[in-house]
């Protein structure tokens, strides 16, 4: 089976939803994700969340691409608030036909985080979409560890791991690590290059290169194809790969051309 590749919004944030789309289509991804809730790190909101007749002309403007979407951002786990203001994000992913809603653990309460992930994680399922929780060190889910803990932990059959080679390496785990994990846990992952192999020196400096300071696929120092090799043959590699200066390309669709080029070598 050909590996599958899907291209992050946060690679060009600035790019507008139905363009986005196009753009994976003409480059050859398989799937996109989007991001439809406000971004404070970039300052970029597209809407959409609870208007349905700009949905459905999304949806029917997905239909027409080619390309399939992957999954809506972000969830924000804070607490058993979060469940409640989660349901117009997983209301888009049913009406767009999201696979996945992709949630972050900002509760650092043990038992309240699990309840709010199992309460979030019922509602996805009655809009027939799955959870994926990726760990960020400057989160309260830090890393590879803690995210197949929780996970594991919330007693749900549609939750899974999203490991992003950047934070796998900046929260000091080990492509061995990711390899031991349950493959039915890794449907898709995330990939980009860095400068500097190693851990973060701090989770301040963690979120700031991941939002603003990566680099293609096979560029700079991260194990990226040692990650690549650890995860199931039928894991899609999705590109996360915020450029510097490239938030709002000049061409998209250029960009996009590279970074499956860059993918697809880091995955030979």
């Amino acid at each position: 089976m050909a590996r599958e590749f899907s291209l992050a919004h946060l690679s060009m944030i600035a790019v507008p939803p139905a363009r986005l789309a196009d753009v994976a289509a003409a480059a050859g991804f398989d799937w996109f994700s989007l991001r439809l809730t406000p971004s404070p790190s970039t300052g970029v909101d597209h809407g959409h969340v609870g208007d349905d007749r700009a949905l459905e002309r999304l949806r029917q403007h997905i239909d027409a691409s080619g390309a399939r979407l992957l999954d809506l951002e972000v969830v924000r786990m804070t607490g058993p608030e979060s469940v409640a203001a989660a349901r117009p994000l997983l209301d888009a992913a049913q009406a767009l036909g999201a696979r996945y809603v992709l949630a972050t653990v900002e509760d650092d309460d043990p038992t309240r985080r699990l309840d709010t992930l199992a309460a979030v994680a019922e509602e996805a399922a009655a809009r027939d979409t799955d959870v994926a929780v990726e760990f960020m060190m400057f989160s309260s889910c830090r890393d590879l560890a803690d995210a197949v803990s929780i996970v594991q932990a919330s007693g749900t059959s549609n939750v899974v791991v999203l490991p992003d080679v950047l934070h796998l390496t900046r929260s000091g785990g080990t492509t061995q690590q990711l390899a031991d994990v349950d493959p039915r846990l890794l449907p898709y992952a995330q990939i980009c290059g860095a400068d500097g192999p190693g851990p973060a020196a701090d989770a301040a400096a963690a979120r700031a290169e991941g939002v603003r300071a990566r680099l293609l696929p096979d560029e700079g120092d991260l194990p990226v194809r040692a990650f690549v090799q650890a995860l199931p043959s039928t894991t899609i590699l999705a590109v996360e790969a915020p450029l510097a200066g490239q938030g709002d390309p000049a061409d998209p669709d250029a960009l996009a051309r590279t970074m499956m080029a860059s993918a697809r070598r880091v995955s030979e």
